[in-house]
């Protein structure tokens, strides 16, 4: 791989861990505070700095660390963010990537990861990014596009008729949902994709009690959307890592 493209992917390789893995919830909801959206900024400037492996590069980190800042800053602007705004949000960082590119001279010339530890080290970035993409970035925008089903549900029946705990636990459908995404994710890097199956199976037998009652079919509609767009988001994803990964 050529040293632009390893410096990309490893770019893109820290930002997917700063935003999807590192950055708590708590973070996420309080970035209007300084403080916070400092703490996010430095975070991502450090693994940007880190996983790219060229310690000369001083001038890379504070480029991330003051355009993520900006651009993080300019979409809490942004009243009602939706997806839209998110993958606007992804995109300008994306940009940035690309910027630095072609225009940070460190980009010509092979990393720290690559020289002293393994030439092959970018299909481990392939790999964590991909596993991102498909584990955690998935969960946020699934959690976007159900909304207006859950509000449809919420409209329908009143708002405390759709409690968080009359749906469960309040981060249960959350977890569940990068649980089955990761095992998507493994039973595709292991050349066993009809275990696929078998999850949707498992899924449809633990929730037969919501599905099988005709009074919860807005329920089971939503459900059954949000396992589809997850599990059709986790196949894609771990099929082009994996395809990827094995060039």
């Amino acid at each position: 791989m050529s040293p632009s493209l390893e410096f990309g992917l490893s770019l893109l390789t820290a930002h997917m861990i700063g935003d999807y893995v590192l950055q708590t919830h708590r973070m996420a909801v309080e970035k209007s505070r300084f403080s916070v959206l400092l703490l996010h900024a430095s975070i991502q400037a450090l693994a940007a700095y880190v996983l790219a492996g060229r310690w000369e590069a001083w001038l890379l980190p504070v480029t991330v660390g003051v355009s993520h800042a900006a651009i993080d800053r300019m979409k809490l602007a942004v009243p009602r963010g939706g997806a839209l705004t998110l993958l606007l949000d992804q995109c300008a960082h994306f940009a940035v990537i690309g910027a630095l590119m072609t225009g940070l001279s460190a980009a010509q010339r092979h990393s720290f990861w690559t020289l002293q530890v393994s030439p092959e080290v970018w299909r481990a970035w392939v790999l964590v990014t991909g596993a991102v993409v498909c584990v955690r970035m998935a969960g946020v925008f699934i959690g976007y596009w159900v909304q207006p089903y859950l509000r449809e549900i919420e409209q329908a029946r009143g708002a405390a008729a759709v409690t968080p705990m009359s749906r469960g636990l309040s981060n249960g459908g959350r977890t569940i949902g990068q649980w089955e995404r990761a095992m998507i994710f493994l039973l595709v890097g292991v050349g066993q994709p009809a275990g696929i199956g078998f999850l949707i199976a498992a899924k449809s037998i633990f929730r037969f009690g919501e599905l099988k009652d005709r009074e919860n079919r807005m329920e089971a509609e939503y459900i059954t959307i949000g396992t589809l767009m997850s599990f059709g988001w986790a196949t894609l994803a771990a099929y082009v890592t994996w395809w990827l990964a094995r060039r």
